[in-house]
């Protein structure tokens, strides 16, 4: 089964001549970059602090009845509350931090939060981006590196994952049947990983408020990122339920569409590139031009087919030309940045 996957690649940042970068970074604007993420960041906390709160109310419903989830289910207003809190909690932060991801993954002294909020497999999975924590459950277990924050937050809210579910059919949302997602999460689990997430969103705010960017920083963030467009976004977006429906298998991107995760990175790249323009600008206006417009084309296609999205499914084989489309426009666009970077005297390669 597949998980989140975000590779950034290893970067190799050359200055050429750090007086020329210095001189070429006071013509930029870079503190706009910083305070984009702090404010988000904020946000992503208030959906986590929720989250963390309506998971210990379900947690204390499961342990009044001794974790039996089948009486739990008796409790039908109070779990369904809890539960739609908890999933609102998610929907919130989750957005958010994908508005920021281009920055937090691109920027080798907050990329680890990327692989543990985001971004990392389990150590079943194994590959190279394996999560660095444990994650201890209030029942004294634990699972060793059990994969991202918010794909096993997912996977227990909405039954993606039935290591995190207790099986025991319930109808969360409300709706009057049992459907995707309708199952009683593990409490033990969604009540961990809850905390987990909220506290290293926590930490996130705080390393990040340390931070100073730079000119290698932000376009290395640029050239990791934005070529993931394809092989990232839309790759995973084509196994998710938002095309393959009942027949997907994975245990993520199933709540909200990896469309939507797509285009909130787009915003955190426009904003990475915004701290340049001043810069770009000074050295080559026309192709400071074709950046931004190349970012802003490739965020109004995206919107459109997340905007069609809403009204009907596409097939297998459409995904596949969509992803062909993206990485056409994420790889020119990458193109015309370094060629912006060389003019400001960094070198950036993957």
């Amino acid at each position: 089964m597949q998980k989140r996957q975000f590779h950034i690649g290893v970067l190799v940042l050359t200055t050429l001549g750090s007086s020329l970068v210095m001189a070429q970074a006071s013509n930029a604007n870079l503190g706009v970059v910083k305070n984009y993420l702090l404010i988000q960041l904020g946000v992503q906390k208030a959906g986590s602090s929720s989250l963390k709160m309506a998971a210990q109310r379900y947690y204390d419903l499961a342990k009044n009845t001794n974790f039996d989830y089948n009486k739990l289910a008796s409790n039908k207003n109070a779990v369904q509350n809890a539960l739609k809190d908890a999933r609102d909690g998610w929907r919130k932060a989750s957005p958010v931090y994908e508005s920021v991801e281009g920055i937090v993954a691109g920027v080798e002294m907050l990329s680890i939060f990327d692989v543990n909020l985001d971004a990392g497999m389990s150590k079943t999975e194994g590959g190279d981006s394996i999560v660095t924590f444990d994650l201890k459950l209030p029942n004294g277990k634990t699972l060793e590196k059990p994969g991202n924050l918010f794909g096993v937050t997912e996977g227990a809210l909405w039954a993606s994952e039935k290591a995190f579910s207790s099986s025991v059919k319930f109808d969360v949302d409300g709706d009057g049947k049992i459907g995707f997602g309708d199952a009683l999460p593990d409490a033990n689990i969604l009540k961990a990983a809850a905390d987990k997430l909220d506290g290293m969103t926590a930490e996130l705010i705080s390393t990040s408020k340390t931070w100073t960017p730079t000119l290698e920083n932000v376009f290395g963030a640029l050239t990791a990122n934005v070529p993931t467009a394809a092989p990232v976004f839309i790759d995973r977006w084509k196994t998710s339920r938002f095309v393959l429906g009942d027949a997907a298998t994975r245990r993520d991107f199933n709540a909200i569409s990896s469309l939507d995760d797509l285009n909130q990175n787009i915003a955190s790249w426009l904003t990475l590139y915004r701290g340049l323009v001043p810069a770009v600008t000074a050295k080559n206006a026309s192709l400071n031009k074709q950046i931004q417009d190349g970012l802003n084309s490739l965020k109004a296609w995206v919107s459109k087919l997340e905007s069609q999205e809403k009204t009907r499914r596409f097939s297998p084989e459409q995904a596949e030309l969509i992803l062909k489309e993206s990485d056409n426009r994420a790889t020119a666009i990458t193109g015309k940045i370094v060629q912006a970077a060389a003019l400001l005297g960094v070198k950036v390669s993957n």
